[in-house]
């Protein structure tokens, strides 16, 4: 009696359709590498920008310490629109330095470069009661707007505020 052969092994079709598969799913992976690595980095610096506003409040602390509380709140300009010429401070990639730029910096050997400059912050004072700026009362109230990236290695001017992401918040600082 003749027995029928048992299959153990794959068809040649069965095997070329499981590389094709795994051939598919390789390339699909590697492709979406650069987006996610991307998205990564955007995350990062939007989490790092979240962290800034208490080293813009200590900052700010720092300068009206410097110059006095009123000096500070003097040149902090009121806001209009569009939003320009804000107090400008700046910081690092990672968020660990951040210092005014113009108005009482830091020593020099404090300061940060310009090419590490990421984060460009701008201040504003608000113009209209209750949160505008009165020199009776204990609190600043300051509008602040956090854009990035502000400066990039492969270029020596400033990224333009259209092409920066951006996150505002308000800062107080109590006298």
């Amino acid at each position: 009696m003749l027995r029928p052969r048992l299959r153990c092994a794959f068809s040649l079709i069965e095997v070329v359709i499981a590389v094709g598969i795994f051939a598919l799913a390789v390339t699909t992976a590697l492709a979406l590498l650069p987006a996610l690595t991307r998205q990564s980095g955007d995350t990062t610096d939007a989490l790092t920008a979240q962290r800034l506003p208490d080293r813009i409040r200590v900052e700010l602390q720092r300068l009206a310490t410097s110059g006095g509380f009123d000096a500070l709140a003097n040149r902090v300009p009121v806001m209009t629109a569009p939003l320009t010429g804000g107090l400008e401070l700046a910081a690092a990639h990672d968020g660990a330095k951040l210092h005014s730029v113009g108005y009482l910096p830091p020593a020099l050997s404090e300061q940060l470069p310009l090419a590490e400059q990421y984060f460009a912050v701008e201040v504003w004072r608000f113009a209209q009661p209750p949160l505008a700026y009165d020199s009776s009362a204990a609190v600043l109230a300051l509008y602040v707007r956090v854009s990035w990236p502000y400066r990039t290695p492969a270029s020596s001017a400033p990224t333009a505020l259209a092409d920066r992401q951006q996150l505002t918040c308000v800062v107080s600082l109590r006298r």
